[in-house]
């Protein structure tokens, strides 16, 4: 579309930046370029779409209420999510003991809950101190909150005022594990929602302007982006083939295109159902996500096949 494909040019010197930021490279289980992986047309050496197992649901999370939005800290024992089961759609977190242990009874994040207000879409950072989240408070868009540790209550949440569009509404944040990169869902008023992008040179630093991340614009809504494997790979939803799937897409490097989107099909997307929100562990072998496969919005659970 021509007001996605003029914010492309802009978005070329933000790639740049974003290949030039330095950190360190994340060694995903998904995210390995390995000799001889490539496939699909790519370039030799690229990962190719991974592929899970049949997902499971997170029984001692889900409600009869709608959950959506998981998002985990990087090892995987806290986990934080949007529920609507206390009336409103706000921020509840549970915690585990170990991997593979049940779940806490989960409990609402009433530090970053707003009276009256819509909160959902959380992204907390591996270490766990710190949280982005959408928030229909005054001024609505995204917010931020830190804590010093695990164990502390979250601090007072602030706005981000980098991160806002003159295009729309921005929601959906996701940053990257250095933390110089982040990915929202932009949804104007008049036109299909989009996937952007941001970086910073330091974690300290404000965010540079948002900017489309080319690529991914596909017939119908992008939302819920998940960058991974040092800004070369993304998964996120997309209707382009029906109400709402879950998709994959990769690229040579942080400063060039995605190349496109392929679907991560069947038993992930189910024909009529709507998936989404996937939140992939560090090394990549697990997949969180969203879906109303129960008739109602659930958390769920997915291990990748290896290839």
């Amino acid at each position: 579309m021509s007001w996605r494909s003029q914010g492309i040019t802009v978005a070329w010197g933000l790639w740049l930046a974003l290949g030039g930021a330095g950190c360190e490279d994340q060694r995903f289980v998904i995210g390995v370029f390995a000799p001889g992986q490539g496939g699909g047309g790519g370039a030799a050496g690229a990962p190719e779409r991974p592929t899970f197992d049949a997902p499971t649901a997170v029984t001692e999370l889900n409600s009869d209420s709608r959950e959506e939005d998981p998002t985990l800290t990087g090892d995987l024992l806290e986990i934080y999510f949007m529920s609507d089961r206390g009336g409103s759609r706000d921020i509840w977190t549970s915690r585990r003991a170990a991997q593979g242990s049940p779940w806490d009874a989960p409990r609402a994040v009433d530090a970053l809950n707003g009276a009256d207000t819509v909160e959902d879409t959380p992204c907390v950072a591996e270490d766990g101190l710190r949280i982005w989240f959408f928030s229909a408070r005054p001024p609505k868009g995204i917010w931020s909150a830190e804590r010093a540790s695990r164990n502390e209550p979250w601090g007072t949440p602030e706005h981000v005022d980098a991160l806002v569009s003159d295009d729309g509404e921005v929601m959906s944040p996701h940053v990257d594990r250095s933390g110089l990169r982040v990915v929202v869902g932009v949804e104007p008023s008049d036109a299909e929602t989009y996937i952007a992008i941001a970086s910073r040179e330091r974690p300290e630093d404000a965010w540079s302007a948002l900017a489309p991340l080319a690529g991914l614009d596909g017939p119908g809504d992008e939302h819920a982006p998940f960058l991974f494997d040092d800004g070369r790979q993304i998964l996120f939803r997309s209707s382009r083939e029906g109400g709402g799937d879950l998709f994959w897409a990769r690229r040579e490097a942080a400063d060039a295109a995605f190349e496109e989107a392929e679907s991560l099909g069947e038993p992930l997307n189910l024909p009529e159902e709507r998936d989404t929100d996937p939140h992939l562990s560090p090394d990549g072998s697990v997949l969180f996500f969203a879906s109303t496969r129960s008739g109602v919005a659930d958390l769920y659970e997915a291990r990748r096949v290896e290839p």
